[in-house]
């Protein structure tokens, strides 16, 4: 996994704009109800991660890190 990676699934683009992004990226924690799947909003840059809540504990280390190695290396952005 690489950082190069985690970029093209937040903003869609493997490297920084020459002028910078206008949305400058950003990562958001929220609780999690189901899944601990990683999403993005390509739109405004934004990293959404999931945290544990009083009702869901966090997966073990290896469950975790394979959701988050299928959402980045994921290339399909629902534009196919």
């Amino acid at each position: 996994m690489t950082l190069e990676r985690v970029l093209l699934f937040a903003t869609s683009t493997t490297e920084e704009p020459v002028l910078g992004f206008k949305n400058h990226p950003y990562i958001e924690f929220y609780e999690v109800d189901t899944s601990f799947l990683p999403t993005a909003n390509t739109c405004v840059c934004a990293l959404r991660l999931p945290r544990p809540s009083q009702n869901t504990e966090l997966p073990i280390d290896d469950v975790l890190f394979q959701l988050y190695d299928l959402a980045f290396m994921n290339d399909y952005y629902g534009l196919k």
